[in-house]
């Protein structure tokens, strides 16, 4: 093993699909970081708060050998600016540690997406290219990218940034995660006797849409923090193809043996309050995993995703043009990643 990466924040949905597809080649040491007590099978874990500047500097050899950084991890807070700060920080007492401790570092990368483009703000020009101007600040993305930059000035390493858009995958414990939401959603409402019906607006369940799986955004980060071309580059990465919920709903409905309908009359945040009781019943019937709900799911995270009326796209040329070539049909990859849910009994 050559290499050895750092993955910060390798209990979330990105990182834990890219720590376990590194240790699984066998090529990669991968040390992970996080607040959970433990990380993914073949990874060394370090529950540090990466916050904590003082406590991250008196652990440099926790980072002796890195020679690839990738911070995955999002430090919420109250307000988009609160969070731009937030983040910056972050990623200023990541470099630090790692140039107290990792004398070989080769390469940082940040995962970022594309609300660099102000998809959640409005419509937006698609397909939308790393180099178009920037969206709305504040946002932690433009904070992170500036203060990166001017961290490596100088230095022998270097960074790339990843965007992707609303990243298929699941991790226990954070509810901001769409297809565990969709999963948990249809349990709730077949419990009930009831057709699924799409939770999102009419104009949701007709626009265009992308997405990016956490499978591919994991062999997309490896492969551009060690590829020579993507040395301090900036790159679009989603499945390929844009899809329409109404076209995607009717394999969601049959996987769960349901009837598709069409949109909810009401917002998730209203309805799902109703169906929540339901939910110790499934888990003890279908021997389902403990855990409370909201640990699973965000219905506010969903609300937000499913009301976006506006096409979403970006275009994946650059990626392609220097070398990662590999895509995911969304089909395909929605009912894999449900199946998993069910194989690891997160839903039934």
């Amino acid at each position: 093993m050559t290499r050895t990466a750092l993955v910060v924040g390798d209990g979330g949905v990105v990182g834990h699909r890219l720590a376990s597809y590194l240790a699984a080649t066998g090529a990669w040491r991968v040390i992970g970081i996080g607040r959970r007590p433990q990380g993914p099978p073949g990874v060394t874990h370090l529950a540090l708060d990466m916050l904590d500047r003082d406590a991250l500097l008196g652990r440099p050899q926790a980072v002796a050998g890195v020679t690839h950084a990738f911070l995955t991890a999002k430090a919420p807070a109250a307000d988009a600016a609160a969070e731009a700060e937030l983040n910056a920080r972050l990623l200023h007492n990541m470099i630090d540690m790692l140039e107290a401790g990792a004398a070989g570092l080769q390469h940082v990368a940040l995962v970022h997406g594309t609300k660099w483009y102000g998809c959640h703000a409005g419509p937006y020009a698609v397909p939308a290219r790393e180099d178009d101007p920037r969206g709305p600040a504040p946002l932690f993305y433009f904070d992170q990218h500036d203060a990166l930059a001017a961290r490596q000035r100088g230095r022998a390493w270097g960074w790339s940034t990843l965007r992707p858009h609303t990243v298929w995958g699941y991790s226990r414990g954070t509810g901001n995660n769409l297809v565990t939401l969709i999963g948990v959603y249809a349990a709730l409402l077949r419990e009930a006797g009831e057709k699924l019906a799409f939770p999102g607006t009419p104009q949701n369940y007709e626009k265009q849409s992308q997405a990016t799986t956490a499978d591919l955004l994991g062999q997309a980060l490896a492969w551009a923090a060690t590829a020579p071309s993507c040395r301090n580059q900036d790159l679009n990465l989603t499945n390929g193809a844009t899809f329409r919920w109404r076209d995607l709903w009717p394999a969601v409905a049959a996987f769960f043996g349901m009837e598709p309908a069409g949109p909810a009359p009401e917002p998730l945040t209203q309805l799902m309050p109703r169906y929540e009781p339901l939910w110790p019943r499934i888990q003890r019937k279908y021997g389902l995993a403990e855990g409370h709900l909201e640990e699973l799911v965000n219905w506010q995270y969903g609300q937000g995703l499913f009301s976006v009326a506006w096409d979403d796209g970006s275009s994946n040329d650059k990626a392609r043009r220097l070398g990662f070539a590999a895509q995911e049909d969304n089909r395909t990859a929605l009912l894999r990643i449900l199946g998993a849910l069910r194989r690891d009994h997160i839903v039934p």
